[in-house]
C-alpha cells in the first residue's frame, strides 16, 4: 500500500467512529465497566469534532498591525491544500466568506495542493476566479515536490488563468506598499537578492510560504513578512503541537518577531485552511486573517 492509499484509507475509515459511538452509547447501559465506556466515549467525540467538525469550519479573524507605514486592509490565506482531503467545494465556501469581507486584497502564501492525484487543476482551483478582490500568491513546498508531486508549472497555468497573480521574485504596488513575493525556502526559491537590487520608497510587504525566509531579511527590507505553512500545529495538543510544526525558527500562528544578522523582522503566520498528514484539526480551525495595516 502506497501513502495515498493510506491516506485515503484514513480519510475513508475515520466514518467508522459513528457506529462505534452509537454502540458505546448502547454500552453505556451496561453497569459493568461503565466508566471505561465513558471515557472512550469522550474519546470519540473529541475524535469526531476534530475530524468531520472542525476542518470544515472556516474562522474570521481580524488582526490590527500598527507601525506598518502605511494604510491598507488584506485578507490573508494559505495552505489550502485541494487534493486528498478538500475539494473545490470547500474552496467555493472559502471564496465565498472572503469575499464578505472589506479588504483591498488577498494573498496567499503557497501550498495550493496536497496529493492532487493527477487531476487538473484548472477546474479544481476554479472558485479563485471569483474573488472580488486583487489577489497575489506563492508557491509552496507541497506544489513543489518538497513532498511531491511537482505540480509547479500546471499550477502556475491554472492560477494565472483564475486572474491569481504569482509573484515569486517580484514586487507589485498595492496602495501605497510595495508587495514582494519570495518562493519556497524548501525549494530554494526563497532568494531576497532582487529586494535589496531595486529599493523603494514604500513600506515592503513580503509574502513567503515559509516564516523561516525571513531570516534573510531585515527591518529595512521588510515592513511585515506574511507567511503559512505551520498550520499553528494542525491538532493543537498542548506541549505537543511545538514537535511538529516545521519551522527552525520558532514560528508558530500570528505576530512574531525574528532577531536575523540584518536586525529584527516583524512575521505574521497563518494557519492555513486545509489539512496534511491526518485530515484532522483540533484547537486550531482553518481561518481567513484579515490584516488591518496601519501607519
Amino acid at each position: 500500500m502506497d501513502k495515498l492509499q493510506l491516506k485515503y484509507c484514513i480519510y475513508y475509515g475515520s466514518w467508522l467512529v459513528w457506529p462505534f459511538m452509537a454502540w458505546l452509547v448502547w454500552r453505556l447501559r451496561q453497569r459493568e465497566r461503565r466508566w471505561l465506556v465513558a471515557t472512550l466515549l469522550v474519546g470519540c467525540l473529541v475524535f469526531a469534532w476534530a475530524r468531520f467538525v472542525e476542518p470544515q469550519r472556516i474562522r474570521v479573524q481580524e488582526t490590527v498591525l500598527a507601525g506598518t507605514g502605511g494604510q491598507l486592509r488584506v485578507v490573508l490565506i494559505s495552505d489550502i491544500h485541494l487534493g486528498v482531503y478538500k475539494d473545490s467545494a470547500y474552496l467555493q465556501r472559502l471564496v465565498d466568506r472572503i469575499n464578505t469581507v472589506q479588504a483591498d486584497a488577498v494573498v496567499i502564501a503557497g501550498d495550493f495542493t496536497y496529493e492532487p492525484d493527477g487531476r487538473p487543476l484548472a477546474p479544481m482551483f476554479a472558485p479563485l476566479g471569483r474573488l472580488q478582490m486583487p489577489t497575489y500568491a506563492v508557491l509552496g513546498n507541497h506544489d513543489q515536490q518538497a513532498p511531491g508531486p511537482d505540480v509547479d508549472a500546471e499550477l502556475r497555468a491554472a492560477l494565472a488563468t483564475h486572474a491569481v497573480q504569482v509573484i515569486e521574485g517580484r514586487s507589485v504596488t498595492l496602495k501605497g506598499f510595495r508587495l514582494a513575493g519570495l518562493g519556497d525556502r524548501w525549494a530554494h526559491n526563497d532568494d531576497p537578492a532582487f529586494l535589496h537590487a531595486t529599493p523603494s520608497p514604500l513600506p515592503t510587504l513580503v509574502l513567503t510560504h515559509n516564516p523561516d525566509s525571513a531570516i534573510a531579511l531585515g527591518p529595512d527590507h521588510a515592513a511585515l513578512v506574511m507567511a503559512g505553512h505551520t498550520h499553528g500545529g494542525q491538532i493543537r495538543i498542548p506541549w505537543l503541537y511545538r514537535k511538529v510544526i516545521p519551522s527552525r525558527y520558532g514560528f508558530d500562528r500570528g505576530q512574531q518577531y525574528l532577531r536575523t544578522p540584518h536586525g529584527t523582522v516583524r512575521v505574521y503566520t497563518t494557519v492555513g485552511t486545509g489539512e496534511i498528514g491526518l485530515p484532522m484539526r483540533l484547537f486550531n480551525p482553518p481561518t481567513i486573517d484579515v490584516l488591518d495595516l496601519r501607519p
